[in-house]
C-alpha cells in the first residue's frame, strides 16, 4: 500500500522530529509497517466514530489519523494525544 501526507501531516512530523527524532523515527516505521501489512497486529489501529472512513493509529504519545482509499494510505494528521481529537 502506498502512503501520502498531507501537507499538513508532513509539516507536522517535520515538526516533532526538530523537537523529538525517537518519536519521529517511530512513527514513521510504524506507518510504514503497517502499510507494507507487517504492523497490523503490532500497531494500535481503530475506526473512529462518526466517520467510517477515517482510523486512528496509536503510536506512543502520538495520533495518526488516516484513511484508506484505493491502496493508499492517506495521512491526514500527526499530533500529540493531547491535541489530536481537537478538529
Amino acid at each position: 500500500m502506498k502512503i501520502k501526507l498531507t501537507k499538513m501531516a508532513e509539516k507536522q512530523l517535520r515538526k516533532i522530529a526538530k523537537g523529538d527524532k525517537k518519536s519521529a523515527g517511530m512513527i514513521y516505521e510504524k506507518i510504514k509497517d503497517y502499510a507494507d501489512g507487517k504492523g497490523e497486529h503490532s500497531v494500535n489501529v481503530t475506526k473512529l466514530s462518526g466517520n467510517k472512513e477515517r482510523m486512528r493509529m496509536r503510536i506512543g504519545n502520538y495520533r495518526i489519523i488516516f484513511k484508506i482509499k484505493n491502496d493508499m494510505m492517506l495521512i491526514s494528521i500527526i499530533k500529540h494525544r493531547s491535541e489530536a481529537y481537537d478538529d
